[in-house]
């Protein structure tokens, strides 16, 4: 878990991938899915991802492509998780932080919500 202090006194808490409950993991799989499909153009780089939507598609059953998507792209979307330490709240919902990234490639500030307050992400 990680606790997030907001510049203007709020704490929030965030929860990983890892430390959701089955429902909630159930949650963010699903909708890593539905963003996978409907950002999907036809160039998605991922082998895994075009063949899921071929079998979609030569099955003639769209309403399984997110099935096929998670038998195809299960450890590539756990590894998505991961690298992009994606942070949930408990019901595994997507905190809105934003990593602001300067030349050096260096993590400049980061920032909650559409206010972009700044804050402090610590472990715990």
């Amino acid at each position: 878990m990680k606790r997030i202090t907001l510049n203007n006194g709020e704490i929030r808490i965030g929860y990983e991938f890892n430390n959701l409950s089955k429902e909630a993991k159930e949650k963010v799989n699903n909708d890593t899915i539905s963003f996978l499909l409907d950002t999907y153009d036809g160039n998605y780089d991922s082998e895994n991802m075009k063949k899921a939507i071929s079998k979609s598609e030569y099955m003639k059953t769209p309403w399984f492509a997110g099935e096929y998507v998670w038998e195809y792209c299960k450890e590539e979307i756990k590894e998505m998780l991961e690298i992009n330490k994606y942070l949930f709240d408990e019901e595994g919902e997507i905190l809105p932080i934003t990593y602001h990234i300067n030349k050096d490639n260096k993590i400049s500030k980061i920032t909650y919500g559409k206010k972009e307050h700044e804050v402090q992400i610590v472990a715990f």
